[in-house]
């Protein structure tokens, strides 16, 4: 499922330009009062959310295969390097837009292209979700990856339940109309943040957003887009509980080979 509406190049670079910064927490708090910034600064470096993070694509692909073993690892979207795991000491890099400082011992990239090898493991880990074409990324990863590479995808868990009328006009000239005011945005929103957090389908009046999400995935969906793409995924794992700075956010990840 995905959003119909999509964002162009210029769109997403101011987006996520110096993403969550102090000016990106004050735009979020304007139409979303209860974001903390404990949820904003919930994944830096060292953090819990880190770890946990960490140990979730560690327990992946280590199933898989020796990660001590890996000639290189790509973190694509991948902010500061604060993502690979833990003691691996071979080549790092980072593909990322926010122009962030990198945590030491990690590269910055700017394409899969200009690496001085071709990669062994790339990873996307809550990347997805956000592009406007995510099918070109993996076709992308896949021209890149190495004939014995691997792909990791992480993506959230959180495919709202929608109803067919929000998918036709009169959805989308209500959303017109109550995105005309923060007031009567915000209201909408929170129905829909109350009914979602509790599994209940978004009422009609409600606003379906995940913030800057505009894709959400299933296991099936995402072994498509994989398949696709030209991958074989080789293993799955979801925890539907997982949470983020106190945000409900469930997650799933998947280690693909290429074919």
């Amino acid at each position: 499922m995905y959003f119909s509406h999509r964002f162009d190049d210029n769109a997403l670079a101011a987006m996520y330009s110096g993403y969550r910064n102090e000016r990106y927490l004050s735009i979020r708090r304007r139409w979303e009062p209860w974001y903390s910034r404990d949820a904003n600064s919930a994944t830096e470096p060292g953090s819990e959310a880190v770890a946990q993070r960490v140990g979730f694509v560690t327990s992946i692909v280590g199933c898989y295969t020796d990660i001590d073993s890996l000639r290189n690892i790509v973190d694509y979207g991948g902010d500061e390097g604060q993502f690979f795991p833990a003691g691996y000491a071979g080549p790092k890099y980072v593909i990322e837009v926010s122009g962030k400082d990198l945590v030491d011992g990690v590269q910055a990239a700017a394409s899969l292209d200009e690496l001085p090898d071709r990669p062994h493991l790339v990873i996307a880990a809550h990347l997805l979700e956000h592009l406007v074409d995510p099918a070109a990324l993996v076709k992308e990863v896949r021209a890149a990856v190495a004939d014995d590479g691997l792909f990791y995808v992480e993506v959230p868990l959180d495919r709202p339940k929608v109803r067919k009328w929000h998918a036709g006009a009169p959805y989308r000239r209500f959303l017109d109309r109550v995105s005309a005011t923060r007031g009567t945005w915000i209201a909408a929103d929170f129905l829909a943040g109350v009914a979602r957090n509790f599994g209940r389908t978004v009422p009609r009046l409600g606003a379906i957003k995940q913030s800057e999400h505009i894709n959400y995935f299933s296991t099936q969906s995402l072994q498509k887009l994989l398949a696709d793409g030209g991958f074989r995924v080789v293993s799955t794992r979801a925890d539907p509980t997982a949470s983020v700075g106190g945000l409900r956010m469930g997650k799933l990840g998947a280690l693909a080979v290429p074919v």
